[in-house]
Formats: structure tokens, sequence, C-alpha cells
């Protein structure tokens, strides 16, 4: 299906419903929570929880380029909401390209409702040495160890995780509960939610795991050692789309706040033009080979770079004001905070900055 077919409730909802309290659901749990929940209530707004997700499972089916358009349109009214729909549908695709038949039949039409939230704890498997290791055992896996960061505690009663296994090395991919609880000579404990400058209403935490038992049931693969790495490889443009996100929302209160102080400035327009040039490029590029990494981080530097830019001229055209934690100049210069280092590799930050070096 074809995100420009159906977006345009989508949009009214963001416009009438998002954007006026932006800034609440970037610093209050419940109203971020409670927001996000309308998404899978409102009969008019049915799959935009989970828009990859094909339409018999209760999604939208969306191809990569839809999905992209649907998070940027999110971002440009509320970074904290894409960032816990984007864990949500991360969950859910990881249920869908698992091997757990029955999870998928049972678990996808509940996550496109809400009536199961979802997210991910995968990214400390680019850490060496692992820092969640499994072990095979009869009834499946018992885990040890920490995922660093988990989003969605109080609204998200599960996560999918990701550990090394021991003897193998493979990536193993599981369903774990997002509470702090003891069963089957295992524990899980689970961190109060950290303090972030940023999107901190997502209730952002650490998960510690004591020879957690994960049942075969529970279990949604294996891929091969290395696999993270692959994969960073292959998309390292997919945090493009909520970049272009936040840039938009920061020309738009550009042109709100010059408009406001009576300011004649080219401001909006010439980062507008960058960002139209920007999509064009990605259209180009993302269709390319894995051999042209090198070429792609480039891209997801340059969007970085406008991205920043484009928030820091937010934060100048509304003068002293940007420094108060309720204007929106300040949350969208945080959100770029967060979408700068979304999925960092190594090689990533090299690229990012590089493209920061334009005066050295």
């Amino acid at each position: 299906m074809d995100f420009l077919d159906i977006k345009d409730p989508l949009t009214d909802h963001l416009i009438d419903q998002v954007a006026p309290v932006a800034n609440r659901l970037d610093r209050e749990p419940a109203m971020l929570f409670s927001a996000f929940k309308k998404l899978g209530q409102t009969p008019e707004l049915a799959g935009w929880l989970t828009p990859k997700v094909p339409e018999g499972l209760g999604g939208l089916g969306f191809d990569a380029e839809s999905y992209g358009q649907f998070q940027s349109l999110i971002a440009q009214h509320s970074g904290a909401l894409a960032f816990l729909l984007t864990q949500h549908q991360s969950a859910a695709s990881l249920v869908l390209a698992g091997e757990n038949e029955a999870l998928k039949q049972t678990t996808l039409p509940a996550m496109a409702t809400g009536e199961v939230c979802m997210g991910v704890g995968f990214s400390q498997l680019r850490r060496q040495p692992p820092v969640l290791v499994a072990q095979r055992v009869a009834e499946g896996y018992r885990l040890s160890g920490e995922v660093p960061w988990v989003s969605g505690s109080q609204l998200f009663t599960a996560f999918v995780g990701g550990a090394v296994v021991r003897d193998t090395q493979d990536a193993l991919f599981g369903l774990l509960p997002l509470v702090s609880t003891r069963c089957d000579g295992g524990e899980i404990v689970v961190s109060d939610p950290m303090a972030l400058c940023a999107v901190s209403a997502t209730s952002t935490v650490r998960v510690v795991l004591t020879n957690w038992l994960l049942p075969k049931n529970k279990v949604l693969g294996l891929r091969p050692a290395g696999w993270l790495a692959k994969r960073d490889r292959a998309n390292p443009l997919s945090p493009l789309a909520l970049m272009f996100g936040c840039t938009q929302a920061s020309i738009a209160s550009v042109r709100q706040s010059l408009a406001r102080r009576h300011i004649d400035h080219d401001m909006a327009e010439r980062l507008t033009a960058q960002l139209v040039k920007l999509r064009r490029e990605l259209a180009q590029t993302v269709v390319l080979p894995t051999s042209a990494y090198d070429q792609k981080l480039a891209l997801r530097g340059k969007a970085i770079s406008l991205m920043n830019t484009a928030a820091q001229a937010a934060i100048i055209s509304a003068s002293g004001a940007a420094n108060t934690l309720g204007h929106p100049a300040q949350r969208i210069y945080r959100e770029s905070l967060l979408f700068s280092v979304s999925g960092q590799t190594n090689e990533g930050a090299i690229a990012s900055l590089e493209s920061l070096t334009f005066y050295l």
C-alpha cells in the first residue's frame, strides 16, 4: 500500500492531536503512551502502529519508501512518538522475519492494535566482548548479562532481545518480559528510567538478566555470528527518515520565530532547498549495492549536518526563548541530538564527524 494514498487521516490527527502537545509528549510518559495507544485504538488510524506488517496481520504492508515517509511525518510532529513507534515496528519486523510461526499469528495482530506493545533491545550485539550471553539448555536458552538500552518501560510489556550464543557466537532473538521478575530459577531486573535530555518520556531503562530461561516458544530464531554488523553495513541510511522529519520541524520553527520577530531572512527557504536535494540524493543512493557503503555513509553524514544546522537555526531564530524547556526549538534541538547517533557504528561516527569539518 502506498503511504501517499492513506496519509491524510494521519496528517490531520498529528496536526490536531499531537503537534499542540509535542513538548508534553517529550516529558510526560503517561501522555506519550496515551498518544501511542490512540494510533491503535482509533478506527481511521488502523494499522499505523505496525505499518510494515502485511495487511493480513493487521498492518498496512508498507515498503521501505512508504515507511520512511511515515517516519518523517511522525518525527516532524513529535520526535518522542516517532522514536517509540520505530521501536514497536522494529519489534514487529523481527517477529515477522523470525521462524516462530505461532508467535507471528498471535502477536502481530495484537501489536497492530496496541493490545500488545513491544520494544527492542539488541544494540548490545555490537559490543565486544558480548554483554548478554545465551547458553543452550533442554528447555531453550539461559540468558545472563545486560541489555543497556530498552525504551518504553511501563508501555511495552515485552521486548525482542538479542544475545550471543556461547558455543556458536550466533545471534539469538527472543521475546523477553520488560518487568522485574523471577521465574524458573532466573531473574530479570529492570532499572528505573534513565535521566535523558532528549525524549525522556520514552522511559528508557537498563535490563539485567541472571540465568533467565528463554523457552523455545519465545524464541524467534538465530542469525549467524556478525549478523548485526552485516545489517548495519546494508542499512546505514535507515535513520535518515527520522532526521528528515526533525529537519522539517526545525524549518517550521524557524519560519514561525522569524515571522514573530518580524525578521526578513530566507533561512527557511535555504534549508528547505537543501532538504529537497538530500531527499533526491537518498532516492538515488538507497538503491545502490552494499559496495557503495562509503557513499551511503557520506550521505548519512550530510543528513546529520543539515539536521543539526536546521536545529541550530531554530534556536537562533527563537533567541533567548529557545533556552526554555517549553519552547519547541529546544525540544527539536534535543531530538536532533538523539537522531544524530541513532544506530551509529564506528564507521558512521567517522563519516558524521567528517561532515562537520568544513571549517577545520
